[in-house]
C-alpha cells in the first residue's frame, strides 16, 4: 500500500485482496490451503468438532496484506470512511453466499462502551449501516450488548479468546429474536471465540439461526 495514503486505498490494492474461494468449509468458510480438498461438502476440524454455535460463516477475503492493512487504517487509525467501499465489496460476498447467509436483520458485533467512546465508533456497525442499504436487510444496532470490557483477543490462545469472551454479551429485553434468521456481521474472525459467544447468546433468546458476515478471516498456512 505504499501508494495510498491514509483512508484512501488505490484501485490496485483493492484488486490485490486474496479473496477466498474455493475450496473451503462449507459450514465455516474457512478456506482450505490445499487445493486438493473437495469443496462439496467438505468441513474443516473445526466444524467436524463442532466447535461453532453459528451455522454458518463467510468471508470476504484472507487477512493478509492488502486487507490487513485497510482493516488496520479503519480500525485503529480512525478512518470509518472506508467502511463504504468494505461494505460494497462484503455485499458481494454475501449476494455469492446468499443461499446459506440470507437473514431478516444483520446484528452487528458490539463493542464496550467505554472501548467505543475511546474509538469513537463500532466498526462493525459502520460496516453494517452501509451494507444494510445495499442487502437490503434491517440493522439492528442494540439488540445485542457488551456487558463488560474484555482483554484485546490478540496474542491470546484459543482457549483465552473463549474464556475471555464468556459472558461477555447479552440480548436486550427490546430485542425480538424468536424465529429470526440473524446475519452477524464483524470486521475479522479469528478464531471465532467472539462470534460464537455471540450466537451462542443469540439462539439462547429464540433465533432460529445465527450466520456470520466478516471482511477477512485468519487461514493459518
Amino acid at each position: 500500500m505504499d501508494d495510498c495514503s491514509l483512508g484512501v486505498v488505490c484501485e490496485s490494492c483493492w484488486k490485490a485482496i486474496r479473496l477466498i474461494e474455493a475450496p473451503y468449509c462449507s459450514q465455516c468458510g474457512y478456506g482450505f490451503v490445499s487445493k486438493a480438498v473437495s469443496s462439496e461438502g467438505a468441513l474443516c476440524g473445526g466444524c467436524r468438532r463442532g466447535l461453532y454455535q453459528f451455522d454458518f460463516a463467510r468471508s470476504l477475503g484472507s487477512f493478509q496484506e492488502p486487507l490487513k492493512e485497510i482493516i488496520h487504517q479503519f480500525k485503529y487509525r480512525s478512518h470509518p470512511g472506508l467502511a463504504r467501499p468494505l461494505a460494497f465489496r462484503l455485499a458481494a460476498a454475501y449476494m455469492a453466499h446468499r443461499d446459506v447467509l440470507a437473514a431478516d436483520l444483520i446484528i452487528p458485533v458490539p463493542l464496550h462502551r467505554w472501548r467505543e467512546r475511546q474509538r469513537g465508533f463500532n466498526q462493525a456497525f459502520e460496516l453494517s449501516r452501509h451494507f444494510a442499504k445495499l442487502a437490503r436487510i434491517p440493522v439492528e444496532r442494540h439488540w445485542l450488548l457488551r456487558t463488560r470490557p474484555t482483554k484485546v483477543q490478540a496474542g491470546l490462545s484459543r482457549r483465552e479468546r473463549r474464556l475471555n469472551m464468556s459472558g461477555a454479551f447479552a440480548v436486550s429485553k427490546q430485542a425480538k429474536l424468536e424465529r429470526k434468521a440473524l446475519l452477524l456481521l464483524d470486521d475479522v474472525f479469528t478464531t471465532g471465540a467472539t462470534l460464537n459467544e455471540c450466537a451462542r447468546i443469540l439462539k439462547q433468546r429464540g433465533a432460529s439461526t445465527v450466520s456470520v458476515l466478516t471482511v477477512a478471516r485468519v487461514i493459518r498456512e
